[in-house]
């Protein structure tokens, strides 16, 4: 399947009724697991179970394949959830935006983990779909400082907060099972999971995701169930569909760009606060400590505070997406001109190599 195309699926969760009647093999092989989320990797062997409740609580990046036995007995539910591109491709930063071809090959893994033919994707049910789209910025810092002014948008009715102290993600609605999005910086996701043995390989290029922003929207089970109800299927999302899902979510968001560039006094100060989820007084100590590198060098401001106060002014704007090289050359200015368009996605690594 050509994965090199700017838009993926990077989750799908499908959900088959089924009973003790209607699929006597497969509800014999799922139902003592009732109750119970069972994980399997790329082989198919169970990696673990545990007891759950929702399987879509899961993250997107969650590595294998998911799936559950839900119901009161009577009326039960097979669900499986997974990342189609991690399965396919082993990981997730390339993959395909056909939702019938996604959902074959999560049945086709789920068949292996159970070890039974399952019906094909026609009587399933989909419960959640993430569409994600890559970004390429210059280097890691103008993919930091493109977070911040995400974090201090104020234009979009949905309110980004970000629930990681670097300021690396931001999220809106992150409850929602209607409609929810996420930012992210692609390079660190990636090493974390390949940190915590979560990936079985990391990409020649990985030094490349340094540079990339990741859009993800989610549509979940209240926006299926709606849409079953409007008489319409989720096979029939096509490639133009999705990208219109996701460009409707956005673009309130994005609107013609994000451009970050001689950010006024207060513009970094709230930057500081936000990514570091720290006070005002603190933001506007370290943005002092910034000015006063600008103004008078670093070497001098260094040696005109304590070591202490200076690293800890110091690792506020690092988090607020100034580098070390920025705080040392005094012609830099760190918050430059920063953009990157929505409608104007990246579909390979030569695209993100040209970006740099």
């Amino acid at each position: 399947m050509d994965c090199s195309q700017p838009y993926l699926i990077d989750w799908l969760t499908l959900r088959l009724p089924i009973s003790a009647k209607s699929h006597p093999a497969i509800y014999q092989r799922v139902a003592a697991f009732a109750g119970h989320i069972v994980s399997c990797d790329s082989t198919g062997e169970v990696a673990w179970t545990k007891r759950t409740l929702d399987i879509d609580a899961l993250r997107s990046d969650s590595p294998g394949l998911y799936w559950q036995l839900t119901g009161d007995g009577t009326s039960d539910v097979l669900v499986i959830g997974a990342s189609p591109a991690s399965l396919e491709h082993g990981l997730n930063v390339w993959g395909s935006l056909d939702i019938q071809h996604c959902a074959k090959v999560l049945i086709d893994h789920a068949s292996r983990c159970l070890q039974i033919l399952l019906p094909e994707f026609d009587h399933w049910q989909c419960r959640r779909i993430d569409v994600t789209s890559n970004y390429a910025l210059p280097d890691a810092a103008s993919v930091k400082h493109a977070l911040a002014q995400l974090l201090v948008s104020a234009g979009a009715r949905r309110r980004p907060s970000s629930h990681n102290r670097g300021g690396d993600t931001v999220y809106w609605n992150p409850g929602s099972d209607l409609s929810k999005g996420k930012a992210y910086h692609k390079g660190p996701q990636v090493l974390h999971l390949w940190k915590k043995n979560k990936l079985d390989h990391l990409p020649e290029e990985i030094e490349l995701l340094n540079q990339v922003i990741r859009l993800e929207h989610t549509r979940g089970a209240r926006w299926f169930r709606r849409l079953e109800e409007a008489g319409q299927r989720w096979q029939d999302l096509n490639e133009e569909k999705l990208i219109g899902l996701h460009t409707e979510f956005f673009t309130p968001l994005i609107a013609d760009g994000i451009e970050v560039k001689n950010m006024e006094r207060e513009h970094i100060v709230k930057a500081i606060m936000t990514a570091n989820q720290c006070s005002e007084n603190q933001a506007r100590a370290a943005f002092s400590t910034y000015r006063n590198i600008r103004a008078d060098g670093y070497e001098v401001t260094k040696d005109s505070m304590s070591r202490r106060t200076f690293t800890h002014h110091q690792t506020l704007l690092f988090r607020a997406g100034v580098s070390q090289q920025h705080l040392r050359d005094a012609v830099v200015i760190p918050f430059t001109r920063v953009r990157f368009e929505l409608a104007r996605p990246v579909s390979n690594w030569e695209d993100i190599r040209r970006a740099a």
